[in-house]
């Protein structure tokens, strides 16, 4: 109990193993299909930023509401960095077979990790994969951008 670390598995950010519930579950009496991911731009500059957007549709027989999560994954990370990490979400009532769409902003100064030898935060450059989806497991969509600086 006296280890904090996170990056030892204590957060869905670190854990490798397959959780009982994992972050971002829920019921619904209805079901919902993720398409179109759009990224404005495949590039970001180190203070830029790009939009993401996706339409979501209810194909089920009743009305309800999805919570529309955005995780983020830096694949060739040169420092330690989350498996994936939550960088937005968006709660939207849908009635029976209505499609709506999301978009959420990423700005570069999100992505940031704090450099203990120079105590700063630093946008690195590279790949960061864009995942779209109902919860941390239930991933629908990604695609992928490169920030440049």
């Amino acid at each position: 109990m006296m280890d904090y670390d996170i990056t030892n598995g204590r957060t869905y950010m670190y854990f490798k193993g397959e959780p009982l519930y994992h972050f971002g579950y829920g019921l619904s009496y209805t079901k919902f299909e993720h398409t179109n991911l759009k990224l404005s731009n495949v590039f970001m500059r180190a203070n830029g930023s790009i939009t993401v957007s996706a339409d979501i549709k209810n194909t089920g027989s009743r009305d309800g509401d999805e919570v529309v999560q955005l995780y983020i994954q830096h694949p060739n990370s040169k420092v330690i960095r989350p498996i994936k990490a939550l960088k937005g979400f968006q709660r939207i009532n849908l009635k029976a077979g209505e499609t709506k769409k999301v978009t959420f902003q990423i700005d570069a100064a999100s992505l940031a990790w704090w450099n203990d030898q120079t105590s700063a935060w630093e946008v690195e450059s590279g790949a960061v994969k864009v995942l779209i989806g109902s919860s941390s497991q239930a991933i629908k969509l990604q695609n992928t951008f490169t920030v440049n600086k």
